[in-house]
């Protein structure tokens, strides 16, 4: 489980070194991997203005560049890109300096003067266009909004983060989330946790009006619950969001989708949205797929499945294989108006054998296989409406669907405090076994002998 260390900080305060961090985690029972600071990606790159430009007395194409990088004097850095004007706002790699594509940059000449580093373009930072806007013109980056010169670009990009890999055993579902590992840090920090709150307004209306839901299979889904948002406004989502999902390895794509990826890392359930108005018959029904159907998923290839594969299908054809990825046809895209969202609970070992089956392992297919929360499903679906009242991203329609058969009853365990030392083999105090668990949202009683708790269901 990759973690961005100021995403993590954002629900508890981490305020000791990473290293120590690492070391009370791996106590806790988490593996660390791997830990990379993304500082370390670059060095000495910065803001330059570019104050003057001459034409190269010894080349058709080559112009030297005077730029002001915050030094007492500019610097003389000569480029062959045509796309830099007077008074533009670009990357600057100085003499000394170190790319993310591995490129070394010294000083040097060019045929003839001296060059004191390098104007540099997106792709020689490695950046695309979701990432900073025209990173992916011809040429040199050009900055917007006028940053200081001399500000290093790793602040501009947001390269103030250290990514930590947490080795999650099998048997800790519930770690699969930023949540999940927030919840065991502020434990091990002995730091309160910062749970999101929930909380919209709703635009009136009635969801049965725009959606009909059946469940064929709860031996397969055992709980479906969605909701319909009209009128969506798609637009980029903001810096912050698109941080924490670079940081994750996803790419950045509208708020929408952004927002379901978004609450997946950050609860551990998977999400997925609909474009209601491509939902033939607007009914969606859960069930098993039929032998030899084809479907088309998001990533443009053809699955053809088998009848013990379960899809989520409206009123003709598969729309999603479950659990796994959605359709091409009722993807969200720029014109999309009005969604329906999806928050389920899969069965593990069928999306384990339809995603081996089908050669496909996606984010959310991990979540399933590993399991995921019968109650934290609800959580899930309000967290993803808040953050669309949030970015002002649609209207929420009143209602939801909730379907499921049976939801697992309230289970209690209790234990002496004296048992769990001897299997331990250290002497814990109760009290302190209680504190523990509570914090842990074990909510926990101790008489002075025996551990009472209450057990969520996550």
């Amino acid at each position: 489980m990759l973690i961005s260390l100021n995403w993590l900080r954002r629900y508890v305060d981490v305020d000791v070194p990473v290293k120590e961090l690492c070391d009370k985690m791996e106590l806790s029972g988490f593996e660390v991997e791997s830990v990379e600071d993304m500082a370390d990606r670059m060095s000495r790159v910065v803001v330059g203005r570019i104050v003057r430009i001459e034409p190269h007395p010894d080349s058709d194409h080559l112009q030297i560049c005077q730029v002001d990088v915050g030094e007492a004097e500019p610097v003389q850095i000569i480029t062959g890109a045509q796309n830099v004007f007077e008074g533009a706002y670009v990357p600057a790699a100085l003499d000394d300096s170190h790319l993310p594509n591995g490129t070394h940059i010294k000083a040097g000449k060019l045929r003839g003067l001296p060059s004191n580093g390098m104007l540099c373009s997106g792709g020689e930072l490695m950046l695309t266009e979701a990432d900073y806007p025209g990173a992916s013109v011809n040429g040199i980056m050009i900055l917007h909004d006028a940053p200081a010169p001399g500000t290093d670009m790793r602040s501009i990009l947001h390269m103030d983060d250290v990514l930590i890999d947490f080795s999650v055993t099998p048997n800790r579902p519930d770690c699969q989330s930023v949540l999940g590992l927030a919840r065991e840090a502020a434990v091990a920090l002995n730091k309160p946790l910062r749970t999101p709150q929930t909380g919209y307004h709703t635009a009136g209306g009635d969801i049965r009006e725009h959606i009909y839901v059946e469940v064929r299979d709860y031996d397969l889904c055992p709980r479906y619950l969605g909701r319909v948002v009209k009128n969506l406004r798609i637009a980029p989502s903001p810096v912050w969001m698109q941080e924490c999902l670079r940081a994750a390895g996803m790419r950045p794509i509208n708020n929408i989708v952004d927002i379901t990826n978004f609450v997946m890392l950050e609860t551990g359930q998977p999400m997925h949205a609909f474009n209601l108005d491509r939902i033939a018959g607007h009914a969606i029904v859960v069930r098993r797929a039929k032998a030899g159907e084809v479907m088309m998923t998001l990533d443009d290839k053809p699955h053809t499945l088998t009848g013990d594969m379960l899809v989520i299908a409206d009123a003709e054809k598969p729309s999603c294989i479950a659990g796994i990825m959605g359709g091409l046809e009722s993807e969200i895209e720029d014109d999309t108006k009005n969604l329906f969202l999806e928050a389920a609970k899969f069965r593990r070992d069928s999306v384990r054998r339809t995603s081996r089956a089908l050669g496909m392992r996606t984010e959310a297919s991990a979540r399933f296989e590993r399991g995921v929360d019968i109650t934290g499903v609800e959580y899930a679906m309000e967290r993803a409406l808040s953050l669309i009242e949030e970015l002002d991203a649609g209207d929420i329609v009143d209602g939801a669907i909730d379907r499921y058969e049976t939801l697992p009853q309230p289970r209690e365990l209790s234990v002496t405090a004296e048992s769990v030392s001897a299997l331990l083999g250290v002497d814990v105090p109760g009290e302190t076994m209680a504190d523990i668990l509570n914090r842990l949202e074990i909510p926990t009683e101790y008489d002075g002998k025996t551990l009472h708790c209450h057990i969520p269901t996550r």
